[in-house]
């Protein structure tokens, strides 16, 4: 017997694990900051987002689901519960994962799933923020390791869209510290990856 969605979502609360993870999507547990309530009308409006990004059409989405194009409105709308067979379906066909349709948060979304190079890169700069990878370094020399906390860092360069990368990564470590002074941090955050991406997109055009 499947687990129901709003029982799958408190088990992701109460473990603070992902979606993804708890029904063996993957093996990798990735926790994102849930909702206490599913929210169809977001949940609806991220799957159209998703969907339009990906260039597939709504009556598409509904042969792949082998549905109709009237139950894929439905769930845009926020008018139909989605089952969790439906929503693995959806995630799949998208190429992002049951967490990213359901919290929209930008760490839950795959490195794989980016559309154009700027959004590969900034995806990639962070997962590798969020694993503690980079960070901005203070009073940096080459071939020299510099120690930040209780951890020490060797300084990595970045070949191409230096100032653009080095400046999110800035932004990144800012917005960690400040998270709590925002209204919508998960929004907030992925404007800093879309804006970032934007700008290495326009470094190409130049």
């Amino acid at each position: 017997q499947l687990v129901p969605l709003y029982h799958l979502n408190s088990l992701a609360n109460i473990f603070n694990s992902s979606m993804d993870f708890i029904i063996g999507l993957t093996n990798i547990n990735k926790p994102t900051e849930n909702t206490k309530k599913l929210n169809l009308i977001k949940i609806g409006k991220r799957i159209e987002e998703i969907r339009t990004d990906e260039n597939l059409s709504m009556r598409k989405l509904a042969e792949i689901l082998n549905t109709s194009h009237s139950t894929i409105s439905a769930y845009e709308n926020g008018k139909k519960n989605i089952g969790l067979q439906t929503i693995a379906k959806i995630a799949k066909a998208l190429n992002v994962t049951i967490d990213f349709i359901y919290y929209g948060s930008p760490e839950t979304r795959p490195i794989s799933s980016a559309t154009n190079k700027g959004e590969l890169i900034v995806n990639c700069i962070s997962a590798l923020f969020d694993q503690c990878v980079v960070r901005p370094l203070v009073h940096q020399k080459e071939n020299e390791y510099v120690n930040m906390g209780d951890e020490t860092y060797y300084k990595i360069g970045f070949e191409k869209y230096v100032y653009i990368l080095d400046d999110l990564v800035s932004k990144l470590e800012d917005f960690e510290m400040n998270k709590k002074n925002y209204p919508d941090p998960d929004s907030f955050r992925g404007q800093l990856l879309a804006s970032a991406a934007k700008q290495i997109n326009d470094f190409d055009k130049q």
